[in-house]
Parts: structure tokens; C-alpha cells; sequence
């Protein structure tokens, strides 16, 4: 028998169809290898350097974007030097732990609050309003509110990003809360899941512990104070301690004393809570300049308002690289916790 001929009338070969690039690359949310996903990442970044370098080409008098407006790639980074002089990385440091400090205080509050939402539609209907305010309200407006709130310290700036956050938070929590469906909330109370008060609080007990902790030490470092020592021998130290662990406990132990929360919804939850806060912290550092916009003498929001004043322009842009270079790699950290986490799960988007 003759072997069929490549221009006969007979379907074509499946496996030649089907590892087409092309025809992969027309296929609806078909997932490229991660090489592949690499290399489109790639490209995508040298066409836009490609472009920045072809706008300011040539001499100043003869770009199509003036110097003065938008600085050749050379000079951009050639001037990192200078921006190093200018205290770069401590300015870097402190605007991170700012961002920290306060995205922190925002899931500390927003998910345990989320999931008691999710889980419990009564409360949920009472923080609806509210959610629904923080994620409407624009973020600028915050700025004054903060000033008349908190001063214009360091105080001020962690709780902008935490007002600017914790409804975004509580909103995904409490999504990513009823999503679990119903079925394994019944499954858990046909094998006997009930209330376990003991557990309950051995569990809610060291994660109050937790915030009282960040809510005496968190508060001594905002508020500048000596010494952490000079701090733990005041009684305000204490205090807050205590409010730090009543909140905690508070917002933890109906989630933890509780066995169909406990030990379904929560870890069925928490994947698509951690994927959502992996997101949301690099919105929350999108906003630093915000939050630096008064009176902040170092982070890289006041060096970008100092150069818009002062020059040199190409610091600008280097800021706002280092800005999106610092947030991508807390989202790859963030991103490989989440994946030694829940191994078993699909995760978002890489």
C-alpha cells in the first residue's frame, strides 16, 4: 500500500495541528510554557525601552521629547550615582517599611473581618457600608484626613496606606470567603463539626500575643520614641499591649473556636486571601508618593517630589523604576509563600 499523500483529500495530521505555535497562540487561554511567558515578558520591556530610546535619540534640539521633559535611557541612568548620594537606599528602606507597616495593620484588620463577613451575612451586611466608602472614596481626599487624624509624623503616612487598603482587603476576604460552597460546610457538620471552645483559645491566644506585640513595638517606632526599652518601662506600652490583644482576639477567636471555619473555610479561603493580598500590596505601594506628599523628609515619594521641584528630572524616573522594581520582587516573595503554602492549588497569575 502506498503511503498517503501530503496534498490528498484526507484530514491532516492532529499531532502537526495541534503543536503549532500559531495555532496555540490563537487558542483561548492556552498557557505558554514558562520559558515562553519569560520571553514575552521580556520583549515587552525592551519595546518600551526601545521606544524611550527612539524618542530621545539624537541631540536635545533635535529629539521629538524635549530633555527637559522625558531624559534619554543614558542619562536617566547615569545619573544613578547621584540618586545614590542623595541617601537612595535609605530613602528605599523607609518607604518600604512604611508600606509594610501599614498594608500590615490593613490585613491584620481587613482579613479576619472578611472572613467573619463571608461567613456570617448579617455581618457582612453591617460592614457593606463601609467597604463600599473606602473602595469609592477617592484616595487623595485621604491625605487630609489623615493630616487632621494622625499629624504629620510617621504616624500619618502608615495610616494612609492603611486607610487606603483595608477596604480592598475586606472586600476580597469576604469574596474569597463564599466562594467555598455550601457543600463542604454541610459535609463538615454531617461528620460533627461544632464549637471547640478549649482550641478556640489556646489558637486565638497566640495570635493575640501576635498583635499586641506589633500594636506596643509598632506604635514605639512610629511614634520615634528612645529605645525599645525606655518604651516597655512605660505603662503606655502596656496599654497598648492590652487593646493590641483584646483586638486581636476579637477579631480571631469566632473564626478559630469554631470547627467548619476552622478547619474549611479558612483553609479553602485563605489561597484565593493570600493571592488577593499579593495584589493588593503592590496598590498599596503604588500610593507611597501619596503618602509622602507632606512633610516626609526621606522616601523615594520625597525624592520624586524633590526632583519634580528641584531636578535633576532623570531621578524621576529612576525612583519610579525602583518603585516598580521593589514592589515586583515582595510580589515574587509573596508569590513563592503562597505556592510552599497551598502546593495544591492553581494559583493567579504569575
Amino acid at each position: 500500500m502506498e503511503p498517503p499523500s501530503s496534498t490528498g483529500s484526507g484530514p491532516p495530521d492532529p499531532a502537526r495541528v495541534d503543536t503549532s505555535w500559531w495555532r496555540r497562540f490563537r487558542t483561548l487561554r492556552d498557557e505558554p510554557p514558562q520559558v515562553e511567558g519569560w520571553l514575552f515578558g521580556a520583549a515587552s520591556l525592551l519595546g518600551l525601552l526601545g521606544i524611550w530610546w527612539l524618542v530621545t535619540l539624537g541631540a536635545p534640539v533635535d529629539r521629538w521629547v524635549a530633555p527637559y521633559t522625558l531624559p534619554s535611557p543614558g542619562e536617566t541612568f547615569s545619573s544613578f550615582p547621584s540618586l545614590w548620594e542623595r541617601g537612595l537606599s535609605l530613602s528605599a528602606l523607609t518607604s518600604l517599611l512604611r508600606v509594610c507597616g501599614g498594608f500590615v495593620i490593613a490585613a491584620g484588620i481587613g482579613v479576619p473581618l472578611g472572613l467573619l463577613s463571608g461567613s456570617y451575612p448579617r455581618v457582612g451586611a453591617f460592614f457593606k457600608p463601609f467597604g463600599i466608602f473606602g473602595r469609592n472614596v477617592p484616595i487623595a481626599a485621604l491625605i487630609a484626613l489623615t493630616l487632621v487624624w494622625f499629624g504629620l509624623e510617621e504616624l500619618q503616612k502608615v495610616m494612609f496606606i492603611f486607610l487606603a487598603a483595608v477596604s480592598f482587603v475586606l472586600f476580597d476576604s469576604t469574596i474569597a470567603t463564599r466562594a467555598v460552597p455550601d457543600r463542604f460546610l454541610e459535609t463538615a457538620y454531617t461528620l460533627g463539626a461544632k464549637h471547640n471552645w478549649t482550641k478556640g483559645l489556646r489558637l486565638t491566644a497566640g495570635i493575640a500575643a501576635v498583635y499586641a506585640l506589633l500594636a506596643s513595638a509598632g506604635w514605639s517606632w512610629l511614634k520615634d520614641e528612645v529605645t525599645l526599652a525606655v518604651a516597655v518601662g512605660s505603662g503606655g506600652f502596656w496599654l497598648r499591649a492590652v487593646i493590641g490583644f483584646l483586638v486581636g482576639f476579637g477579631l480571631w477567636f469566632p473564626l478559630l473556636s469554631h470547627q467548619v471555619l476552622r478547619k474549611v473555610v479558612l483553609p479553602m479561603a485563605m489561597p484565593d486571601v493570600v493571592n488577593s493580598l499579593r495584589l493588593l500590596f503592590g496598590l498599596a505601594f503604588g500610593y507611597i508618593m501619596l503618602a509622602e506628599v507632606i512633610n516626609a523628609k526621606r522616601g523615594l515619594g520625597a525624592l520624586i517630589i524633590a526632583s519634580e521641584r528641584q531636578g535633576p528630572r532623570e531621578h524621576i524616573y529612576l525612583c519610579l523604576i525602583i518603585i516598580a522594581v521593589l514592589a515586583w520582587g515582595i510580589d515574587r516573595f509573596i508569590l513563592m509563600v503562597q505556592r510552599q503554602a497551598f502546593p495544591y492549588l492553581k494559583h493567579g497569575q504569575n
